[in-house]
């Protein structure tokens, strides 16, 4: 049976994750995320550069209605009435397809992908 993890244990590792990411980036937030899964690595970040661009980042328990009502996206963030939903998707397929050198195009079932960004390791540099 595992030992439960301290809350503490992981606040400070996310906080360092939090920093390492802000001053260094995702590559090395990576190296030093120690128990920290790769999705909560990648949802850290982002938080961060959203915190850069202006952005505030919203509990779901204090989005508007709207936005509760379509379910609970990784990071809601607001900026001057704006809103982003940021869901976090570990996709090795893609990863693998990237080494290519070719453009890569995901197809998915939203409506509009043209109000889809796609943001990788470089798009995450703050």
């Amino acid at each position: 049976m595992s030992v439960p993890i301290p809350y503490e244990t992981i606040k400070k590792l996310m906080d360092r994750v939090r920093v390492v990411c802000s001053e260094v980036g995702v590559e090395e937030a990576l190296r030093v995320k120690g128990i920290l899964n790769d999705h909560e690595v990648f949802r850290i970040c982002s938080e961060e550069k959203l915190k850069k661009m202006g952005y505030r980042i919203v509990s779901r328990d204090e989005a508007p209605e709207f936005i509760r009502r379509v379910g609970s996206p990784d990071i809601i963030a607001e900026k001057d009435g704006s809103w982003v939903l940021v869901e976090v998707k570990m996709l090795s397929q893609l990863v693998r397809y990237e080494e290519a050198g070719v453009k890569l195009v995901l197809v998915t079932n939203v409506k509009k992908g043209r109000d889809i960004e796609v943001w990788g390791i470089e798009e995450l540099r703050l």
